[in-house]
């Protein structure tokens, strides 16, 4: 039998497991640096010398050739709708896009002169026909959303260049095919954050959304309320002769 200090009898077999105790509280934590890394020096693999019977090359050394400084051109747009406003003037009949079906072959040709009509037209009626005389829906500085598909790219840089002549935002979105749409709700807080209440869109594209029973657009998942508007040719107003789009133009 053992005992204490005190002389208090202790059973040899709790004086085991006291001494384990002490043991174990005297052993580290964590285990030493070197159980947790070793030393692969010994596996890197040496950088292979060069063979000295390598064929080295022959001939002349290319030398580029320098040619004329480019000019400095100091009368660019200063910005995208300066620069449609330019090429719409001096080049209307000169390609702007060409739209292609999925075999590759070219569906339509949108000139410059084309683009920039139906944008100037669309931006006067974002601004003055969509509202009553007196209290307009969209005013500069609105954000608007495009939702047009990927196969109707004209579309969508009428409705993009017509939201600049018009100093709208715009705020490009996937067209929802369906409410149970991957990112439905992303779009929908999107849309909320950014305080969009109208989307722009072709009639094709809105024949192909989902609708009510009723026929309605149907309210997606945490969208807000959105008033939606046709951008084809056939529903836009030719602008009055006094006025003028938006054209930020270069100050001196």
């Amino acid at each position: 039998m053992m005992e204490t200090a005190d002389g208090v009898p202790v059973s040899s077999r709790v004086s085991t497991k006291i001494q384990q105790l002490l043991n174990t509280l005297k052993r580290p934590k964590r285990p030493p640096l070197s159980e947790f890394f070793t030393d692969d020096s010994e596996e890197i693999v040496e950088v292979p010398q060069a063979d000295p019977n390598t064929p080295k090359p022959e001939g002349r050394q290319i030398i580029p050739v320098k040619g004329e400084p480019l000019g400095v051109v100091s009368n660019w747009p200063p910005a995208l709708q300066a620069a449609l406003a330019r090429w719409g003037a001096t080049q209307g009949k000169s390609p702007a896009l060409t739209a292609l079906d999925i075999t590759g072959r070219p569906l339509y040709t949108l000139t410059y002169g084309k683009l920039w009509s139906r944008s100037v037209k669309l931006a006067y009626t974002l601004l003055n026909k969509l509202g009553t005389k007196n209290e307009q829906i969209l005013k500069p500085g609105d954000r608007v959303a495009l939702v047009y598909p990927n196969s109707d790219p004209g579309m969508f840089w009428v409705a993009f260049f017509g939201c600049l002549l018009a100093e709208v935002i715009p705020v490009p979105i996937e067209v929802p095919l369906s409410r149970k749409d991957a990112g439905i709700s992303q779009m929908g807080f999107l849309l909320g954050s950014c305080g969009v209440g109208l989307a722009l869109t072709s009639e094709i594209c809105l024949k192909g959304l989902p609708k009510t029973p009723t026929g309605e657009i149907m309210q997606f998942k945490g969208w807000p309320r959105l008033k939606w508007v046709v951008t084809d040719s056939k529903y836009l107003t030719k602008p009055s002769k006094d006025w003028q789009p938006h054209i930020p133009y270069r100050q001196h």
